[in-house]
This record gives structure tokens, sequence and C-alpha cells, in this order.
């Protein structure tokens, strides 16, 4: 079960992209997936991962576009990064709150530790990745995972 809470080693990147094929095929909508980690972790690899997995393709990185939409045969998908974003005011003109009124959403945010843990839709599942690299190939990650209706 990909989906339980605790830290994690990954080896290499064929193990870091094996869990996250375990885990896509358990993500229940609605769903935010909050990544967090330092440049280089990996976690724009993460998420071209995740959507590979839910049938998108072409996935960039939206640091310049802050979001990227895809549509999937299992509906759509958001890509939030907020590493550029510097005030408020720019998370507001992005639309990014809007994105948590679908019922069914399925949403990625990287850098998610730029907003406080409290701020994310305690009706829809979160779940909290942290990426820290600690060889060329291989990282450690930190899964929380906060079921509907949790704090």
């Amino acid at each position: 079960m990909a989906l339980q809470n605790g830290s994690f080693e990954l080896a290499s990147l064929v193990a870091a992209h094996a869990w996250v094929k375990a885990c896509a095929a358990e993500l229940k909508r609605p769903s935010v997936v909050l990544l967090s980690g330092p440049l280089g972790a990996g976690k724009t690899q993460f998420v071209r991962w995740f959507l590979s997995e839910v049938g998108a393709s072409e996935v960039a990185s939206p640091t310049f576009a802050i979001h990227h939409e895809y549509g999937t045969a299992y509906g759509g998908v958001d890509h939030v990064d907020l590493y550029r974003v510097e005030s408020d005011g720019d998370l507001e003109a992005s639309g990014f709150w809007d994105l948590f009124a679908a019922d069914q959403g399925l949403v990625f945010v990287e850098w998610a530790d730029r907003l406080p843990e409290d701020v994310w839709p305690q009706s829809w599942q979160r779940l909290f990745l942290n990426l820290e690299k600690i060889s060329e190939q291989g990282r450690r990650l930190t899964v929380t995972l906060k079921k509907p209706g949790t704090k």
C-alpha cells in the first residue's frame, strides 16, 4: 500500500517511479497532492509521473505559468507551482482557490509548504509529500495522508 504515512528511502528513480505508480492507483477524488522539498528534489518529476499514470500527456512545469490544467479520461487534473507566487494577491489573481470548488478535483501543488497547512480544504483528501535528494538517483520521501474530515 503506497498511501501510508511514514518516511521512505527510494534508492533510485525507478523505485520512485514505481512508488508514484502504486500511489496513483490509490488516489481518490477529490484529492490535493502537496509537494515540498528543495530545488532539484524531484517535485516536478513526481507530478509528471502522477499525471502520466492518469492519462495526461505533454506535461509541462507550471513554474512560469503558475497553473496548467490537463484533461484525462478520469477527469480534469490541475498542476500548480507556487515557487514564483509572491503574495496573496498573486494567488487570488491566478484563480488558485477556485480549483477547490470542484467536488471531484485532483490538484497537484508544488512548493505547497509556502502556504500554511491549514489552508487546504479539509473536505478533500490531502496527500503531503516531502522530497529530499539523498543521492543522484535516491530520494527520501516523507508521506502524510489526511483523509477528508480530518485536521
